[in-house]
C-alpha cells in the first residue's frame, strides 16, 4: 500500500516542481466595454438589471488643474459604498514601454487593461481596502485632506513618478453617484460573471450617464488573454451591447468635468 502511495505521489510532486520551475506566467486581465447611449436600454434588458439590486456608491477622482497626474499616467480614485467601508486606488496605466518603470512600480504585478480587441493598456495598481466610512464625504466637504484617502505605499507610488508632489494641489472630479451590479450578471457565450456600473455625472445642471460592463479574468499566456477578450466582446455584441470603442469610463469622466470648467 505504501509503495503504491509513493508511486502515485512522487510523479505528482515532480509535476508540481516542473510547473514551478517553468515559472508559467499568470496574467491578470480586466476586460471592459463602454456601452454607448444608444445601446443602454438593450444592455439593461440583456443583463436583467431591473430585476437585480444594485449597490449604491459615491466615487471621486483627483488630479491637478493642469492634469499633471494624467500626464504621468497616474489615476487616483476613491469609492464609498453606501453601507460599508470604502476603498482607494492609485493606478499607473499606459501602453507598454511608454516610460521607464521605477523599482516600486516594477514590484507591482501588471494587469492587462482591455477596452478593445487590439493591444491592451498595461496597468499597475495599489489599493487601500479599508477607508473609514464617511471619510470621502469629509474630503468632499473640504473637512479632510485628499491625502488621507491614500496610505503611505500609495503616496510613495505617486512620488516615484512625480518627485516632491504637493498633495494640496489636487482637485476633485466628482462626487459621482454610481450603481454597481456584481456576480449575478452574465452574457450568453461567456462563462465568467460580469460587473455592470452605471455612473451618473452631474455638475452645474449638466448631466451625463456612463454604462460600463467589465470582467476580471486570469490567463496563462498572451494568446489566452486575447481569446478571453475576443470571447467577451463577441458575447457582448451578440447581446446587443455594440462594438468595443477604446473608450474608458475614466476618460469619459475627465472629459465631462474638463468641459464644465
Amino acid at each position: 500500500m505504501a509503495r503504491r502511495l509513493i508511486s502515485f505521489v512522487l510523479p505528482l510532486m515532480l509535476c508540481c516542481q516542473a510547473v514551478i520551475a517553468n515559472d508559467v506566467p499568470i496574467q491578470k486581465n480586466e476586460i471592459k466595454l463602454y456601452v454607448s447611449p444608444a445601446n443602454v436600454e438593450q444592455a439593461t434588458l440583456a443583463l436583467k438589471l431591473d430585476y437585480q439590486k444594485a449597490e449604491n456608491q459615491t466615487v471621486c477622482f483627483f488630479d491637478t488643474n493642469d492634469e499633471s497626474l494624467a500626464a504621468h499616467h497616474l489615476i487616483l480614485r476613491a469609492r464609498q459604498p453606501a453601507d460599508r467601508s470604502g476603498d482607494s486606488s492609485v493606478k499607473i496605466r499606459m501602453v507598454a514601454g511608454t516610460s521607464e518603470l521605477s523599482k516600486i512600480e516594477q514590484a507591482i504585478q501588471p494587469e492587462q487593461d482591455w477596452t478593445h480587441e487590439a493591444d491592451p493598456m498595461i496597468s499597475r495598481s495599489l489599493n487601500r481596502n479599508s477607508i473609514t466610512k464617511g471619510l470621502l464625504a469629509k474630503v468632499v466637504a473640504a473637512e479632510k485632506s485628499v491625502s488621507e484617502l491614500f496610505n503611505e505605499a500609495q503616496q510613495q507610488l505617486v512620488t516615484a513618478r512625480m518627485k516632491d508632489f504637493n498633495w494640496q494641489t489636487l482637485n476633485r472630479y466628482g462626487p459621482i453617484q454610481v450603481q454597481v451590479w456584481k456576480k449575478h450578471c452574465k452574457f450568453e457565450g461567456f462563462d465568467e460573471a460580469v460587473t455592470v456600473e452605471l455612473w451618473h455625472l452631474e455638475i452645474a445642471g449638466k448631466k451625463e450617464e456612463i454604462l460600463e460592463v467589465s470582467t476580471k479574468a486570469m490567463a496563462a499566456s498572451d494568446a489566452h488573454s486575447h481569446a478571453l477578450a475576443s470571447q467577451f466582446y463577441a458575447a457582448a455584441k451578440a447581446a446587443g451591447l455594440g462594438e468595443p470603442s477604446k473608450i474608458s469610463k475614466t476618460n469619459k469622466v475627465f472629459d465631462f468635468y474638463r468641459s464644465s470648467r
